[in-house]
């Protein structure tokens, strides 16, 4: 069985009835029937919601995907980060593990300090407060990051994205075995199936996501 790990944007797509939504409710809807080992990555819970705030718990986010369909979706475990990770929802890592994740930090945004005490202090930052608004666009980056490291991490086939900050994994030596794909090109690797019972799309785009 082929497995599929959607970041945040899968999910944003349903919500906002983006054009790849179609796609992604046939993932959804593979995985519901055992067609397909389908997972998202525990850290979207910790990057900046829409409207600017941040979830409190991990229930918020799952209450958000039960609400999308996305309920019987497997959390995968990131790397336990202080002030950013829920408790539970993590894993503590080898020094291995955390120099994958940061050569993938330096692959995808190497303009940006991997460390967040080292990027607070470059601009003058408080470095125990990850929720000001300066704060925002790295502490996103970093969850891009976890998502993409998690996928690695447990061995998974496609990593299903929109965004566009994963295109450097693509064409990275060092991440050539990993499969970074849009929700259409997921799809396409899907098994047949009978019915396509999708939910009713929820309007047109409403916005971007935010960094």
């Amino acid at each position: 069985m082929l497995s599929f790990t959607l970041d945040t944007n899968c999910l944003i797509a349903v919500d906002e009835g983006r054009p790849e939504r179609t796609a992604v409710m046939e993932i959804i809807a593979a995985a519901k029937e055992g067609l397909a080992d389908v997972a998202m990555v525990a850290s979207c819970a910790s990057e900046r919601q829409v409207g600017g705030r941040y979830l409190s718990t991990i229930d918020e986010l799952r209450e958000r995907m039960k609400a999308l369909g996305f309920g019987h979706i497997v959390l995968l475990k990131p790397i336990m980060t202080w002030d950013l990770s829920f408790w539970d929802h993590g894993i503590l890592a080898s020094e291995e593990q955390l120099t994958r994740q940061e050569l993938i930090f330096r692959t995808l945004f190497p303009n940006t300090e991997p460390d967040w005490p080292a990027f607070a202090k470059a601009r003058n930052l408080p470095p125990d407060d990850l929720t000001t608004r300066a704060a925002w666009h790295w502490r996103n980056k970093y969850c891009d990051v976890q998502a993409i490291w998690a996928h690695d991490n447990y061995g998974r086939d496609f990593f299903v994205t929109t965004d566009r900050d994963f295109d450097p994994i693509r064409s990275a030596a060092a991440f050539s075995t990993l499969q970074v794909v849009t929700p259409e090109a997921a799809a396409g690797h899907l098994p047949p199936r009978t019915g396509r019972n999708l939910p009713p799309s929820r309007g047109a785009p409403k916005r971007s996501r935010i960094r």
